[in-house]
C-alpha cells in the first residue's frame, strides 16, 4: 500500500527522516517494500519565462528561444514546437539535465545554432492529466501557474514528497489505511496522533422522507448506513485530495468521487456514491441477484449475476455489485443534484467469491476480501460527510438510516505480567506493558495482580496472551533480546516408525516405474458424486471447509480416488501413452456430525496405472510388494466398489483385516474423467497396515527328505474365486504342504457351461521321514475333502 509521506505527517508528528522511520517501522512488523523520493530523477529542469522567439533561418519549424531562468544572462534555447508564446512559463531541462524518462540533456548545436537545453513536454516529464493540467497538451507543457523564473520544476510540480510502499500482513486489515499506518507511527516513534476532524452542518430534513434502506441478507451485510447529500456542487478535487490519491495509485476523478476514494484511502473503509435521481422507487434493498440478473458495472462491462452474488439494488434492479464495483446507471455524473452515501461491511468471502466468478478486482473488494471494522463504518461515514462539508461539494440532509443486528462488544483477555514475560524472555517493567498497550488501543489496565484489556473489534487479531506478548515485544524493541548459548543435552534425531516405513514404499514404487503424486487434501463437494457411490456410504460424510478458496476446494477428502483419477485424466489427456502414479496422503473422517472436534486423518495411500502393457494382474503385482514390505499374510476377496469395474475388482486382507481395494475403474467413472482407456486404481489403508504384526521369520535346515509333487486338477462353478481353493489345500495339507500354486485355469471345449476347470501343482514334504504312499494318499483324500466343501469337485 503506497502513501504520501506528506499525507501521514497531517495525522502524526515525525521527528526523523523517513528511511529512519521506515527502519523502526520495519522492526516493528511492518514491511516496507520501498522508498520512492519524488523528483529525484528530475534534476536541473527549471521553469523558464520566454523573454523573445525568433524563427531559425535553416529551417522552417525550429524557432530559437532566449529564456530567462532567473539568472544574470538569458539562456538560448532551440525548439520545434508551435505552441509557445512570449511570456509563457515553461519547464526548461538545461545543460547537463535529467529527465525521468531517462533522458539526459545537454548544450549542442541545432542547424548550426547552439542551444543550451531543451524545451519540455508534459510527456517528457512523465506527467498526466492527473498531476498537472495541460500535461496531456501536444506541444511544451504551460505552466499554469506563477512561479519566479528559474523555480526548480520538483517545487513547481509538488514533488518534495515521499512515496512509501507499506506491505500490509493479512492479520492487519486495521492497517490497510493511512490511519493506521499513521496510529502505528505514532506509538513506534512515542509522538502523537492527530485523528481528523468529523465536523459538518447539516441543512434540516430527514433522509427517511427520501428514501427508505432494507437489507434481506443480513449474514452478507451485518452493518449498511446511508446518508443523503443535495444540491451537489461538483467540480475538481482539491490539489492536496488529488495528491495524496495519486500517491496511492488511483486517478482523481471530481471532489464526490475522490472523497469517497480518500476516506476509504484513509479509514480503510470502502463507501459509494450513488446518483439518487436514478434509483427507481426510491429504496436501497440489499439482497442476492436474482436467477439470471445481469448488471452493468461503471467501467461498461455487463456482468451476469447468480443467487450467491449480493447486490444493492433499488426497487427494480440491481445498482451496484455489493462491495466490488458501482452499476453504470447510477453512478455520478457532472449534473447529478442529489446523492445517497453508502457505506457498510460485507462478508468477506462472499465479496471474494463474486469477484472471483465475475473476474474482478477493485480497491474496494480488496479491502472487504481482507475485512473491515463494523464499527468503523460510523466514522467513514462521519468523515466523507465533513469533507463535503469542509469542501463546499453539497447540502447535507439531516438523519442517518442505520441497519444492523446490534454491533459487538469488545473483547476482554485477562493476563498477568509474568505470562506476558514467560513468553517474550526479556525482562519488561509492568508500567512500560501497560504504556504499549494503552498506545496501541487496547484499554490495559492493572490491579496488582492481572492485566485486563479490552480488545477493540478492529483488532481482531489479537485472541490471547501470546497476541499481547507479541505487540509488547515488537514495539519494545526486538533488539532488547540478547542471543544465549544452547542448552540442554543433545539427542540424535531419528525418523518416525511411520515415516520409515512410507520411505521403504516409496523406494519400491519408484523402484517399480512409478512416480510420486501430490495434490490438495480438500476437493469439490460435488467430485465424491464421480464414484457412484451409495447415498449412504460413509464416504459422502465430508467435512466442509468454513472459508473456501472456491468450490472446487470446499470438502476435506474422505479418499484419495477421484485425486488420482484426476492425475490419470490429466496425463492421459496430455497424450501420454502409459504412467504408473501414487500418493501418500491422508483421508479426514469426522467422528460425528455436527463437527464438535478435528476429523481423524487417516494416513491412507493411492495407485493409479494406465498403458498398453497395464491390467488388473499389474497392479495386483505392485499391491503384493506392498504387502510384502509390512510382512502380511494376505489374501484375496471379491469385492463391490460401485467405482470399479465389477468383473475386474478385488479386496485386500491383511492378517484377516481389510486393507485395500483394487481394480480396473467403470467405464462410466473414466467417462466423467474424460478418460477413454482402460485405467486401474487402488487405495490401501496404511493406518490399518502400520497396526498390523509383522511376521517373524524363521531358519531351519535344508530338508533331509524328497518332496513329492501332486497335481489337483478341480472343476468348479465359474464364480468360485481360486483363492478359496488355495485356502482348501492349505487346510488340507497341514503342516506337510511345502508349497501350492495355481498352473491352469481353463474354460470351453470339454468344461460344461457355467463351469471352470482349475488346477494346482501341490509340494508335501516331511521333516522327520520320507512320505510312504499311504501318508500322501491320506493327505490327498483330506486335500479333496477340503476342495469339495469349497464347490469343487475332483476332474476324473
Amino acid at each position: 500500500m503506497k502513501i504520501s509521506l506528506n499525507q501521514l505527517k497531517t495525522y502524526v508528528e515525525i521527528n526523523v527522516p523517513a528511511e529512519e522511520m521506515c527502519e523502526k517501522m520495519v522492526m516493528a512488523g511492518f514491511e516496507v517494500e520501498s522508498i520512492e523520493k519524488q523528483g529525484e530523477n528530475l534534476k536541473n529542469v527549471v521553469a523558464a519565462k520566454i523573454v523573445d522567439i525568433k524563427p531559425h533561418e535553416d529551417s522552417d519549424h525550429l524557432q530559437i528561444c532566449q529564456m530567462d531562468i532567473g539568472a544574470d544572462e538569458l539562456v538560448q534555447i532551440v525548439t520545434g514546437a508551435q505552441n509557445i508564446a512570449v511570456g509563457d512559463l515553461v519547464p526548461a531541462a538545461l545543460n547537463d539535465s535529467y529527465l525521468p524518462n531517462g533522458m539526459h540533456i545537454v548544450a549542442g548545436k541545432l542547424r548550426g545554432v547552439p542551444s543550451n537545453g531543451m524545451l519540455c513536454s508534459g510527456e517528457e516529464l512523465c506527467l498526466t492529466e492527473a498531476d498537472y493540467e495541460g500535461a496531456s497538451v501536444h506541444g511544451i507543457l504551460i505552466l499554469r501557474d506563477e512561479f519566479p523564473a528559474g523555480t526548480d520544476m520538483r517545487d513547481v510540480l509538488g514533488l518534495d514528497d515521499y512515496i512509501i510502499d507499506f506491505k500490509i500482513t493479512a492479520n492487519r486489515p486495521d492497517c490497510n489505511c493511512v490511519l493506521g499506518v499513521a496510529k502505528e507511527i505514532s506509538v513506534v516513534l512515542g509522538t502523537e496522533f492527530k485523528a481528523p476532524a468529523t465536523e459538518y452542518k447539516t441543512i434540516g430534513g430527514d433522509i427517511k422522507d427520501f428514501i427508505d434502506i432494507e437489507v434481506k441478507n443480513y449474514e452478507l451485510c451485518p452493518r449498511y448506513m446511508g446518508r443523503l447529500v443535495k444540491n451537489l456542487r461538483i467540480g475538481p478535487s482539491p490539489d492536496w485530495m488529488q495528491k495524496a490519491i495519486t500517491a496511492s495509485g488511483m486517478r482523481p476523478i471530481n471532489n464526490i468521487v475522490d472523497i469517497t476514494n480518500f476516506v476509504m484511502l484513509e479509514t480503510g473503509q470502502p463507501m459509494h456514491a450513488f446518483n439518487y435521481d436514478e434509483l427507481e422507487g426510491k429504496k436501497i434493498i440489499v439482497r442476492n441477484a436474482a436467477e439470471n440478473e445481469s448488471i452493468t458495472t461503471i467501467d461498461g462491462t455487463e456482468h451476469a449475476l447468480n443467487t450467491d452474488m449480493l447486490v444493492i439494488a433499488d426497487g427494480e434492479k440491481p445498482s451496484c455489485l455489493a462491495g466490488i464495483m458501482g452499476g453504470k446507471e447510477s453512478e455520478i455524473e457532472d449534473d447529478t443534484t442529489t446523492l445517497f452515501l453508502e457505506c457498510a461491511k460485507f462478508k468477506r468471502d462472499n465479496i471474494r467469491h463474486t469477484g472471483r466468478a465475475l473476474g474482478m478486482r477493485t480497491e474496494s473488494s480488496g479491502r472487504f476480501e481482507r475485512g473491515v471494522d463494523i464499527k468503523n463504518v460510523e466514522y467513514a461515514m462521519e468523515r466523507a460527510l465533513g469533507l463535503i462539508y469542509e469542501l463546499d461539494a453539497g447540502d447535507i440532509v439531516d438523519g442517518v438510516i442505520d441497519r444492523n443486528q446490534g454491533l459487538p462488544e469488545d473483547r476482554i483477555i485477562v493476563t498477568t505480567p509474568a505470562k506476558i514475560l514467560e513468553l517474550i524472555g526479556v525482562d519488561v517493567p509492568t508500567n512500560t506493558i501497560l504504556s504499549i498497550l494503552n498506545s496501541l488501543g487496547l484499554g490495559a489496565t492493572f490491579d496488582g495482580k492481572e492485566i485486563t484489556c479490552r480488545i477493540p473489534s478492529i483488532r481482531d487479531d489479537i485472541e490471547g496472551r501470546a497476541d499481547l506478548a507479541e505487540e509488547v515485544m515488537r514495539i519494545y524493541g526486538y533488539d532488547h533480546i540478547v542471543g544465549t548459548a544452547m542448552r540442554g543435552d543433545v539427542i540424535r534425531g531419528k525418523k518416525l516408525p511411520e515415516r520409515i516405513k512410507n520411505d521403504k514404499i516409496k523406494r519400491t514404487l519408484s523402484g517399480l516405474g512409478a512416480f510420486e503424486a501430490t495434490t490438495y487434501s480438500f476437493i469439490s463437494s460435488k467430485a465424491i458424486d464421480t464414484l457412484n457411490l451409495d447415498e449412504n456410504d460413509e464416504r459422502r460424510n465430508q467435512v466442509s471447509i468454513i472459508n473456501p478458496l472456491g468450490e472446487e476446494y470446499s470438502v476435506m477428502r474422505t479418499q484419495l480416488i477421484t485425486s488420482m483419477l484426476t492425475v490419470l485424466s490429466t496425463n492421459i489427456n496430455r497424450k501420454n501413452e502409459d504412467g504408473r502414479f501414487y500418493e501418500i496422503s491422508k483421508r479426514f473422517v469426522a467422528k460425528s456430525f455436527p463437527l464438535t472436534e478435528q476429523p481423524d486423518e487417516l494416513p491412507t495411500m493411492s495407485i493409479g496405472i494406465f498403458g498398453k502393457d497395464e491390467d488388473f494382474f499389474t497392479l495386483k503385482g505392485i499391491i503384493e510388494e506392498i504387502m510384502h514390505i509390512f510382512g502380511a499374510h494376505t489374501r484375496y476377496e471379491r469385492s463391490n466398489e460401485t467405482y470399479l469395474h465389477p468383473g475386474r475388482q478385488a479386496r485386500v486382507l491383511a492378517n484377516n483385516k481389510d486393507v485395500a481395494v483394487f481394480g480396473e475403474v467403470h467405464p462410466a467413472v473414466a467417462q466423467k474423467y474424460d478418460i477413454d482407456t482402460r485405467v486401474y486404481v487402488a487405495e490401501i489403508k496404511l493406518d490399518v497396515l502400520y497396526t498390523i504384526e509383522k511376521r517373524k521369520t524363521t531358519y531351519k535346515p535344508l530338508p533331509k527328505f524328497p518332496a513329492v509333487e501332486r497335481d489337483f486338477a478341480m472343476l468348479c462353478d465359474i464364480d468360485v474365486p481360486v483363492g478359496n481353493l488355495e485356502q482348501a489345500i492349505i487346510s488340507g495339507a497341514s503342516r506337510l504342504l511345502e508349497k501350492v500354486e495355481l498352473f491352469d485355469v481353463y474354460t470351453g471345449s470339454q468344461i460344461p457351461e457355467g463351469k471352470k476347470s482349475v488346477a494346482f501343482s501341490v509340494w508335501l514334504r516331511s521333516a522327520d521321514s520320507t512320505l510312504s504312499d499311504t501318508q500322501i494318499d491320506e493327505i490327498s483324500e483330506k486335500i479333496v475333502a477340503k476342495l469339495e466343501k469349497a464347490g469343487a469337485t475332483l476332474r476324473k
